[in-house]
């Protein structure tokens, strides 16, 4: 298969600042791969870096949820052969700093990836390290593009050490919102609610495993206490909302855990009585990212213990971007996907 020489890439060339560009076709390095992107998965934190809010240097190719196929190799790369169908493996960490020895590479000191720090999948091509690559066998390029989020999912139960038996609150029914409905549910939950503002969203919630679903608005949080007046086990936020964050304690039961997966802005705070986490023995978790999770999501997905496609809502090509971006600034999406195909 011959590559084309130019191609099409969505380019965030400032903060609040976007256009499509004409480019070369970069080449690969000697331990690196030319992937042909089929899908990329536009994700909450491309807004953050289109508004400038994250750690980006621009001009910046984003997308760091994508799959496609391997059309050309490095001189030195044999684990991954032309023709691969892959999906992406984002971060890209030095591999020398003390979080990277101990087998923490997320949370590398140095820690880049693509699509964040360096140019990602919103275009026709990219080039990444082959050890970035996975294999994704029978999976199609759009669940491929699903396997990044999925990870996360995984890496924060991992995080929560949500066990079979325990009871799960998550707030938010957005695309990361039902992979963690699926994968408490594959951890052993004995029982899952949901809460959102879109009863639609909410719907999906309970046919990918929410046992109870909960229209977020004034009296929610009586309603949810009148149902389950023990609290819950785990309490996660999904929706990176300061306030829904700081009404997580008042839904956990004492020695609950509390799960910060959405990403709130930078700079907000909120207030925690440390007397209350004290008394009641509570557990606050942040969970950053993904570590040793790639793999088995693929294996999940692979055999159909996760339904990846049923998270995706709408489809969008690299020239309809800007519509994909508006979307995303409402609540009528679960999971946006640029797609070649």
């Amino acid at each position: 298969m011959r590559t084309r020489r130019r191609m099409k890439a969505l380019v965030f060339e400032a903060p609040k600042k976007m256009a499509t560009r004409d480019l070369a076709v970069p080449e690969p390095g000697p331990q690196e791969v030319l992937v042909e992107v089929k899908a990329a998965g536009l994700c909450g934190t491309d807004i953050h870096i289109y508004n400038g809010d994250l750690w980006s240097k621009y001009p910046l190719i984003a997308g760091h949820e994508f799959a496609g196929e391997v059309v050309a190799t490095g001189g030195e790369v044999s684990s991954v052969s032309r023709g691969t169908q892959i999906a992406v493996q984002p971060n890209v960490p030095c591999g020398s700093c003390a979080f990277c020895r101990e087998r923490r590479a997320h949370l590398c000191r140095h820690l880049s990836a693509y699509g964040v720090g360096q140019n990602g999948g919103f275009a026709e091509y990219a080039v990444v390290k082959a050890e970035n690559t996975y294999p994704i066998g029978d999976l199609s390029f759009e669940e491929g593009a699903l396997i990044e989020p999925l990870s996360c999912a995984l890496h924060g139960m991992s995080v929560a050490h949500v066990q079979p038996g325990d009871e799960v609150l998550i707030f938010g029914a957005g695309a990361i919102g039902l992979l963690l409905c699926q994968t408490t549910r594959l951890c052993g939950a004995a029982r899952i609610a949901s809460v959102d503002l879109s009863e639609e969203k909410l719907d999906f919630a309970k046919s990918l495993g929410a046992d109870d679903t909960f229209v977020a608005k004034d009296k929610t949080h009586d309603t949810i206490c009148r149902k389950y007046p023990g609290g819950f086990d785990v309490v996660i936020d999904a929706t990176g909302v300061p306030g829904v964050v700081e009404a997580l304690p008042s839904y956990a039961k004492d020695g609950g855990r509390l799960l910060y997966f959405g990403v709130c802005p930078k700079h907000a705070q909120i207030s925690v009585s440390p007397f209350d986490v004290y008394r009641r023995e509570l557990r606050i978790m942040g969970t950053f990212s993904l570590l040793a999770e790639f793999a088995p999501a693929i294996r999940l997905a692979q055999n159909g213990r996760v339904d990846l496609k049923a998270i995706v809502s709408h489809r969008f090509s690299l020239d309809e971007f800007r519509g994909a971006m508006k979307l995303m600034l409402t609540p009528k999406h679960r999971k946006i996907l640029i797609t070649s195909i």
